[in-house]
Order: C-alpha cells, then structure tokens, then sequence
C-alpha cells in the first residue's frame, strides 16, 4: 500500500468522523470504531518498519495523514499521527525491543510520554527502575506500550543520559485525568509507574536516536530509522494544526455562501468578509508549502544517508512553529464571522479553532521557543537545544 491509497482511506472516513466528531470530544478519548477503522486502514502502521509488518512510507505520510483527518476531527488526527509516529520511534530502539513488541502481534501499538515532574530513576543490574507520573500520553487507552522519557544518572558521574524506556502497559496505572478545551478527545491521560524495571534492551539513547545512530537502524535498513529524532519530530504534530485550521475555513465558507445578515445582508457580498477568508485560506497555504517543502527535504537527506546540518535542521522546527502561528491566525480571523452560533461549543468552527490552539501548544510547535532556537543558531550563538 503507498501513500496515496492511505490518504485516500483518510478522506474516505471524513464524513464519519466529522459525524462523530462531537462525541469524540465528550468521550476525552477516540470512540472505539474510530480505533478499529484507524487499524483496519493501516494508519498506526504507516511508519513501523516493513521487517515488523508494517508499511514504512516516506517521512511525511504522517503529516499528511494528520492534515487530511484533522479537517474532520482535530482529535482523530493527532491520535492517528502520533501512535503512527511512535511506530518510527520504536523503529529506533534496539531491534530484540521491536521483536517483543511486533513479533507476536504486528498490529501491536505504542504510546508515549516525554514529560515527568519528579521521575525516580535508578540504575538496577540489567537496566534501570523508573517511579513517576508521566503527562499527557496521547491515545494511551488504545496502546500495549509506552515510551517514556527518562534522565539515567551515569555509573561514573556527570550529567544524567536522555533515554527512552519502552513499559508495558501491563505493568503501569492510566490515570484518566484528561479534562481539556481542545483536543479534548484525545485521551492525553498519565502513566503512572511504580518501580518498573526496564532491561538495558528497551532502552533507546536518545543523543544517538538525535545524531542518526539509532541502535534500530541495525536491523531496519530504511532511511527513516536514521532520521536525527528530535530534529523532524515536529512534522508528527503540524499537520493536525494544519488540517483543523483548513477544515475550519471549509466550514466558514460554506456556511457563508448563503448567509444574510439580521437585514438581509449577502455576508459573501462584503469586501471585508472576502479579505479575511481570502487572507485565511492564503495563510492555511502557505503554512502547507512550507512543510512540504521542508518534508521532502527531509526525504531527500535521508535517502542520499546524510543528516541535514544544524540551520536546516533548526530551520525545520521554526518553519513548523510558523505555521502553527499562522494556522492560528487564520482561524482567529476566521471566527468572528460565524456570528453568535460560533460560540457554541459544539459548533465545528468553534471546535477546529481550540484544537489548533491547542496542538500549537505543544513545545515543538511553540514559536517563541522555536523561532529563538532558530534565531540563535542563524547569528552564530550556542544551539540551545542539545537535542537539535
């Protein structure tokens, strides 16, 4: 299967997700026949290694995927790319992990956690004991694993080692504490874990994961399994901002067509109504065009086996944090035309407008934090960020 019968699938399901897209919210998860269609589509496994039974498109496949379901449902697309992208992720880690995942149960999928307030971990013989609650595990509930950020302080001293810990879901707590105004359907719940011990062969080195030597890339031979991780990790969320943004704007302009104003008013007959979608659309655009530029990019680094250098690679998270901002901006101009329906809470505009704003909160899409790290790296300062 390629990329294009995946996003044909996608729009396929779009009137039934659109449909559901209320219940959605009001469930704080994805409904379970959204789960089976996502599985039965093959949309987890689109980035999972072909040698583990999945389908290993290019990089990118996520973001699109994201972009053509979030027009639907904001939550369904960011539940969709991220349990997509943890299949790559897992594509890192060493390959015996892979096998004790996928080997069994090829459908088998993997969430994950990057935050912990107050983590106790511990160097244990074999591996390393992790305590803690892990935020904001996005589409948790329909996962067997997770994968969860840890510093391990070093035997020799100095500063602790960033890796990533594959858990069974079996041996941790999913605290249901995912109450939010946007992307609320997707049961971004906690993992609670208690002294769980993790063998060495679970572990993921993420500054190797970063500088393209992942220990997966030995045994899965694509280019994806050499990406620097955290560099491109953002193209598994923009997407998601991207297809709200754009859905939101189809739905404004179809109610538009032929609403009147309280005294019979053509509100499509108004220069100004013209010039904010006209300015919105452009905005939707051109954040497109500059992911998809970058994304091919990307493609055409890792198949040549090179890793993009630090601006490009700082470029690449600025670009994305943009066009978060001006999807954002496109749907604030968008809103107030919708009138006093647009304050609804289940209105679709409504909706769409606080799942932008919410998946653009994301510290990888955030524009102070990205741009600055851009910014820094173009006038010859320090890379703040030890992981890009």
């Amino acid at each position: 299967m390629d990329s294009e019968a995946i996003l044909a699938r996608a729009r396929s399901m779009l009137p039934e997700l659109r449909a559901r897209a209320a219940a959605t919210e009001g469930n704080r998860r994805l409904l379970p026949e959204t789960d089976r269609a996502f599985r039965e589509a093959g949309f987890y496994r689109v980035m999972q290694p072909r040698g583990f039974g999945g389908l290993e498109l290019p990089f990118g496949i996520q973001t699109d995927l994201s972009m053509e379901l979030a027009r639907a449902c904001a939550s369904s697309g960011w539940v969709a790319a991220i349990l997509a992208c943890h299949g790559w992720m897992l594509g890192m880690l060493p390959g015996e992990a892979q096998a004790e995942v996928w080997g069994a149960d090829p459908d088998a999928t993997v969430a994950s956690s990057f935050l912990c307030r107050e983590p106790q971990v511990a160097r244990a013989a074999g591996g390393i004991r992790l305590t803690g609650r892990w935020e904001f595990s996005s589409g948790v509930d329909y996962c067997d694993w997770a994968m969860v950020l840890a510093r391990v302080p070093p035997e020799g001293g100095g500063a602790p080692d960033a890796v990533f810990g594959l858990v069974p879901l079996a041996e941790c707590r999913i605290d249901d504490c995912w109450h939010a105004t946007g992307l609320a359907g997707t049961g971004s719940n906690d993992l609670l874990l208690d002294d769980v011990f993790v063998p060495d062969h679970r572990l993921g080195n993420v500054r190797k994961m970063c500088d393209g030597e992942a220990p997966g890339s030995a045994v899965n031979d694509g280019y994806l399994y050499r990406l620097p991780q955290l560099s491109v990790f953002s193209f598994n969320l923009v997407g998601t901002v991207i297809g709200a943004a754009r859905g939101a704007l189809e739905a404004v302009v179809e109610q538009l067509t032929d609403r009147r104003s309280g005294v019979g008013h053509r509100l499509a007959e108004q220069q100004s109504v013209q010039l904010r979608i006209a300015e919105s659309l452009a905005d939707v655009d051109a954040a497109y065009a500059v992911v998809d530029r970058n994304r091919h990019e990307i493609v055409h680094w890792g198949e040549a086996g090179d890793i993009p250098p630090l601006e490009r690679r700082a470029r690449y998270r600025r670009d994305n944090g943009y066009a978060a901002m001006l999807c954002c901006r496109a749907v604030d101009r968008a809103l107030p035309v919708t009138g006093a329906g647009g304050l609804a809470a289940d209105h679709p505009v409504n909706r769409a407008w606080r799942d932008a704003h919410a998946a653009a909160r994301h510290i990888s899409l955030t524009w102070d934090v990205q741009g600055a790290i851009h910014g820094a790296v173009a006038l010859g300062q320090p890379c703040p960020d030890p992981f890009l």
